[in-house]
């Protein structure tokens, strides 16, 4: 007993005190007793005990038999207090006009004490039970109420019991219009993978695990159709006899829709509609994986403009950018439609061309020629304008991407060195492209800046937007090279020259090991720069260096350092054409400590469906979206849709190249964590040269 308190409500005193003299007995706590109405409905305001016994006729009123019925009905609605009835009598008649109080028991005069205890007893028991199972309806109605998934629940013979708001506004029906209706009259889910509707047989077999549903789509009473992911889930009682189902559901077509335009984005260049760099290049890498046999014959050309750089000098960068549209458009329309065609730097393009012979190639590239001559002479411009062409052709000889784009360029370079409006055939067999190739002086300068230690270290900062936030200060570790003649060389001189002769993983294992001793020797000093998180480039090559790893983690341990205080920055081309080394790469660093940061997001052909696989920690938006953002509408759009996707996931996003305070407040504005660019600071040497 816990000592509840008890009101009595009697009109006759001496049973009342005789009432009360027994329930203290039993530990119970009377706060009071009443022989009236108006004195009974006083205390039980005032008291607010925890249960009411209530005699069946109360002195002083007329209509004795119901009077007691009156009051603790309402004592019942207007406090909620239970009520026990005390009565000489429990015939038929004073059941029917008691029930509709709902009272907890009845206790018959004269009392005996066994059965007075037990039925309060009880009466307290049920009533805390229907108390905790009110605010259990109430919590969970609460949330099927707020939560953003629509919620429908049916019974076995699949009849709606229950919508809730979100469900009502996708569907277009009201709960009460759809109540005791069968959910398979009324809601389809169609499946465009499988053809069919998934309720098409009523709900399918559902054991313990759910029934997942993604990208199905379903028509709302308007007629219109919704993209939605969601679930089925049987429910169940104790003895796994279903009971009904849930089905829950969340609208995707906004987000579908914004991915979809954001993943045409960011594989298509903007100017000319043609597939931008990235985009090819991982079209080209996977025609090389599967070109085995001898059968297949594709080609490669690459195609300059020549002249370009005078008509941009004279004429200005409108008329550049007209200039390679009327390009683009000459090339779609003198090419197969199953070929394709990329714009891949600014006035180079490129063409895949399927199941083509080197001498058919050849005649694509001159009908390209005619057709820019022809279109060209209408302009009367004052400088001529043809087209420089490389041809590769694509076998099982080929080799990997690097080589057959620089075979390419090669060829593209001979064209245009010979004068211009020439066509040049890549062969590996001919001496002079052997002499080109041969002529790799960045391998020696490469090698000897690693074993020289000619490379320095340079950082640029990645600033918190939004200190409320409280994130970690990061700083980007940058590569430059000593020349002979102590000038400094950009990573633009020398880093496609170390991709190109795949000299990369050497030069980021020089990078980990100087980036980790410079930590270690700022921190001993007590630099500010070690209470930033150092953010290191890795390059695709190095993705596939099985000994990356042990170097990492063993500088690391050497320089007896945290591995929190490092992130890695890899591109979203680099990752996805190393998906599965990338994956698990990442995931082996992650158990030790390190971050990683999905680098130039959005320049490539990246889905928001490869975020999971990489379990990045952040995102990169690739700066050419970035530096238009305080005058390009566009480029605002494309990078709001991109941080608020990639939010959802619960990643945070970083902003490139921010050169001015217009670009900064943008960024906060659409809310990107970080920033980084010359309008903080430009890169400057890690340690005093």
């Amino acid at each position: 007993m816990s000592n509840e308190k008890i009101l009595i409500v009697e009109d006759e005193k001496i049973i009342a005190l005789d009432l009360q003299r027994r329930l203290e007995r039993f530990g119970f706590n009377v706060v009071g007793m009443a022989g009236r109405r108006e004195d009974a409905l006083n205390l039980a305001a005032t008291m607010k005990p925890d249960i009411v016994l209530m005699d069946i006729s109360l002195a002083g009123q007329e209509g004795a038999n119901t009077d007691g019925i009156e009051v603790a009905l309402i004592i019942k609605k207007t406090l909620g207090i239970p009520i026990i009835f005390l009565t000489a009598h429990a015939g038929d008649n004073f059941i029917n006009q008691a029930k509709h109080v709902e009272p907890a028991g009845y206790i018959l005069k004269p009392f005996k004490e066994r059965e007075l205890y037990t039925t309060i007893d009880i009466a307290l028991y049920k009533h805390a039970i229907e108390k905790r199972l009110h605010k259990q309806e109430r919590l969970f109605s609460a949330i099927l109420h707020t939560i953003n998934d629509g919620i429908i629940s049916v019974d076995v013979a699949l009849v709606v019991e229950f919508m809730n708001p979100i469900a009502e506004d996708v569907l277009g029906y009201k709960e009460a219009e759809l109540r005791g209706r069968v959910i398979t009259q009324v809601l389809t889910l169609f499946d465009p993978k499988q053809g069919k509707d998934i309720f098409g047989g009523g709900i399918p077999l559902i054991d313990e695990q759910p029934l997942y549903f993604h990208d199905v789509v379903i028509k709302n009473q308007a007629g219109d159709s919704v993209i939605v992911d969601g679930s089925v889930s049987r429910i169940h009682e104790e003895d796994n006899a279903t009971d009904g189902f849930v089905i829950a559901f969340r609208d995707m077509t906004e987000i579908k829709r914004l991915s979809d335009n954001l993943n045409y984005w960011t594989s298509h260049d903007n100017l000319t509609g043609l597939a931008n760099r990235e985009e090819f290049s991982f079209k080209l890498s996977e025609i090389l994986k599967g070109n085995r046999g001898a059968a297949d014959s594709h080609a490669l050309a690459v195609i300059d403009v020549d002249r370009f750089k005078a008509v941009n000098d004279a004429y200005g960068s409108t008329t550049g950018d007209e200039l390679l549209k009327r390009v683009a458009n000459n090339i779609l329309s003198n090419i197969q439609r199953h070929d394709m065609a990329a714009r891949i730097g600014g006035d180079d393009f490129a063409v895949l061309l399927f199941d083509c012979e080197p001498v058919d190639a050849v005649n694509v590239a001159k009908r390209l020629q005619e057709a820019v001559l022809i279109q060209e002479s209408r302009q009367q411009s004052m400088f001529p304008i043809s087209l420089s062409i490389g041809i590769v052709p694509l076998d099982r000889l080929s080799g990997d991407i690097h080589s057959v784009l620089a075979a390419a360029d090669d060829a593209c370079r001979v064209s245009k060195e010979e004068g211009g409006n020439k066509i040049t055939i890549f062969n590996r067999d001919d001496s002079m492209f052997r002499q080109r190739r041969g002529q790799m002086e960045w391998i020696g300068k490469l090698n000897a800046a690693v074993e020289e230690n000619k490379f320095v270290l340079y950082y640029q900062p990645i600033v918190p937007l939004d200190k409320s936030k409280g994130l970690d200060d990061k700083l980007e570790v940058l590569i430059r090279l000593v020349n002979d003649d102590g000038t400094i060389a950009s990573p633009v001189d020398f880093i496609p020259a170390a991709e190109r002769y795949n000299l990369m993983p050497m030069v980021d294992k020089w990078v980990i090991r100087n980036v980790m001793k410079n930590y270690r020797t700022l921190s001993d000093a007590g630099s500010p720069l070690a209470d930033s998180v150092f953010c290191v480039n890795l390059s695709g090559q190095s993705l596939l260096d099985e000994s990356l790893i042990d170097v990492i983690l063993g500088e690391l341990a050497a320089n007896r350092l945290p591995a929190e205080r490092f992130c890695f920055e890899i591109t979203e081309t680099a990752a996805i054409q190393n998906l599965s080394y990338a994956s698990r790469f990442i995931k082996r660093l992650r158990e030790h400590g390190f971050s990683f940061a999905l680098d130039d997001f959005g320049s490539g052909s990246a889905s928001f469906g490869y975020l999971k696989n990489f379990e990045a920690e952040y995102v990169k938006i690739d700066g050419s979206f970035i530096q238009g953002i305080d005058e390009n509408i566009i480029s605002y759009t494309m990078v709001k849709s991109i941080h608020d996707l990639v939010n959802v996931m619960g990643l945070k996003t970083i902003g490139e190249f921010v050169k001015n305070e217009g670009i900064k407040l943008k960024l906060q504005e659409i809310g990107v964590d970080y920033g980084q660019g010359y309008f903080f600071a430009a890169p400057k040497p890690l340690l005093p040269r």
